[in-house]
């Protein structure tokens, strides 16, 4: 008799073939689990990183709003000053001479309290963000002048490793020499100016400002650097907007007239640093509208809050500075906004 054992051969082969099989399904399973969560875990940071990035770009912002803010409360306060100085100084004028050393140190007072202001010594806003340094050449090195040769000359910035050459035409204008000596400078990320004395200012990042603080060797062909060894010369700060003033002050028998004319000069220059700083302003609010625009979802707005209130529940030694610094951000933008649409 013929025994078949076909059907039990393959339910023991099923019954392996799940004890088999089921390990596996479970295994993938765990692994499309752990994908997700790494997924999911990546979303977050993704998500957390955008948050804290606004909030980085936020702090940016309102940190230029109260520098903004500050030179101009700074400036209003140097112009009310100036006009309070000159009324005393009529008044003094008429009773007899004006008391100087009274002058000279109300000047002193003010140049503190620009310093203190964030306002520096040529009334401009002094924004960390946008640090340069200007330094000017002495008038005894004439390179704008026309003259009636042509000139050569090259000048080595120091231990920088920064030189420039460039040819001075014979008879060219001080506009053709001073364009002339910006195309050079260029080069090296320096711009050139003209002072209100007719000096060559030179203005650079703070980053490359050994450029300019170190003595500069100057060597060329003609008559404004005669040929031969190089010539030593350095570069000195610009006086301040208030020094004119201040030298009026120290002066024997200065005339009422003096200084009112130097007054009346600040007055303008504070209202062409007002007008640069409003300038800057609008610059500001575009740079906060473009973070606006960013889009704000529910899941930003719920990580904000779940933030917020794990600091509350669970504070550090940081908790406090956190939600200061969160706080001052949302009021400085809303005082900022206000007043600038009025």
């Amino acid at each position: 008799m013929l025994v078949t054992n076909t059907s039990a051969t393959s339910d023991t082969q099923r019954l392996q073939e799940s004890r088999v099989t089921t390990p596996a399904v479970n295994d993938t399973t765990q692994q499309a689990q752990t994908d997700n969560k790494a997924a999911n875990a990546t979303a977050d940071k993704g998500t957390q990183h955008q948050v804290l990035s606004r909030w980085v770009a936020l702090a940016t912002v309102t940190k230029s709003m109260g520098n903004n803010e500050q030179s101009v409360r700074t400036l209003k306060q140097l112009s009310f000053q100036l006009k309070a100085l000159s009324a005393r100084i009529n008044q003094q004028t008429i009773n007899g001479n004006a008391n100087q050393q009274q002058i000279a140190s109300a000047v002193s007072q003010m140049k503190a309290q620009l310093q203190q202001g964030g306002v520096n010594g040529k009334l401009r806003s002094n924004d960390p963000s946008q640090a340069s340094v200007t330094r000017e050449l002495t008038n005894k090195v004439d390179l704008l002048t026309p003259k009636a040769l042509d000139e050569q000359v090259s000048i080595v910035m120091g231990r920088t490793g920064k030189a420039v050459s460039f040819s001075l035409p014979a008879y060219a204008d001080k506009s053709a020499n001073l364009a002339t000596l910006q195309q050079a400078f260029a080069g090296q990320e320096i711009s050139v100016t003209v002072s209100d004395r007719d000096s060559l200012l030179f203005t650079t990042a703070k980053a490359a400002s050994s450029a300019l603080k170190e003595p500069w060797l100057m060597m060329g062909k003609g008559v404004r650097i005669a040929a031969g060894n190089p010539v030593s010369v350095s570069l000195s700060e610009e006086p301040h907007a208030l020094d004119s003033l201040q030298q009026l002050a120290q002066s024997q028998n200065t005339s009422s007239e003096a200084y009112q004319q130097q007054i009346a000069q600040l007055q303008k220059s504070i209202r062409s640093s007002l007008q640069n700083i409003e300038s800057q302003r609008q610059q500001i609010l575009q740079r906060l509208q473009q973070i606006q625009r960013s889009p704000v979802g529910a899941e930003e707005l719920q990580e904000l809050t779940e933030q917020v209130q794990q600091i509350l529940n669970q504070p550090d030694q940081n908790a406090v500075s956190i939600l200061v610094s969160q706080a001052n951000i949302t009021r400085n933008l809303v005082s900022f906004s206000l007043s600038s649409s009025r």
